[in-house]
Order: structure tokens, then sequence, then C-alpha cells
């Protein structure tokens, strides 16, 4: 499953659960992207993926001044939409620090491929 696939999924699981959302605060909801936002800052989104992870929190508050001005259905929509973002920006966080290991493996090989053909021309 690719990412676009991941990401859609989670969009309608999301969707689901609001068709059938009740008239309670959706407060899980809300703590459960913000952990979901943090997780991504901590594996580097602020670097790697910059603009959905300020997308995140941007609709996480708006999420929750929803909540604060009873729109609940808006809350609930809103902290999906964070979610998604801040999922997208844990994956881009993990390929970008990725791509940078394999950068980095990629100097040292051609390191030690010169060091190698230097002992082998002083010999």
């Amino acid at each position: 499953m690719n990412l676009y696939q991941k990401l859609f999924t989670v969009v309608i699981g999301f969707s689901l659960l609001t068709a059938c959302a009740s008239t309670n605060p959706p407060n899980q909801q809300l703590t459960e992207t913000q952990m979901v936002i943090q997780q991504a800052e901590q594996l580097g989104a602020e670097d790697y993926a910059p603009l959905e992870i300020r997308d995140a929190n941007i609709k996480l508050g708006l999420a929750r001044e929803a909540v604060e001005d009873g729109n609940y259905e808006k809350a609930i929509k809103l902290a999906e939409h964070a979610r998604v973002d801040a999922e997208l920006a844990q994956i881009k966080a993990q390929s970008g620090k990725a791509k940078k290991e394999v950068a980095e493996l990629r100097e040292s090989i051609r390191v030690l491929k010169a060091e190698i053909e230097r002992n082998q021309n002083a010999d």
C-alpha cells in the first residue's frame, strides 16, 4: 500500500467516524491528533516537512476553536485533516532521514574506495 492509499484510507476511516459523531466534544480525537503531531515533530518534521507540520498545528488550533464554539462536527473534520497532515509529515521526516543516511553511507563508501585505491597504488 503506497503513501497515498494509506492517507486515503485514514481520511475515509475518519470520515466514517464523523458520520457517527455524537454531540460530545471530540476531546479524544484532539488528544490523539496532538500526539501524532508531537511524534512527527520528534521525528524531525520541522526540518523535513515544515509546511505539513505547520498546517497540522494550524488545523488542530482551528479544531480547538471549533470545540470552544460548540461546532463539534467542524472540529472533528479539522482534527482529521490535521492528523493526516501530521502523518504525512511523519512519513516525509522518515524519508528525509533515510535519504540523509544513504548519502552519508555513500560518502563513506567513496572515501573507503579512495583509501583502498591509494593503498593499492602505494604498493
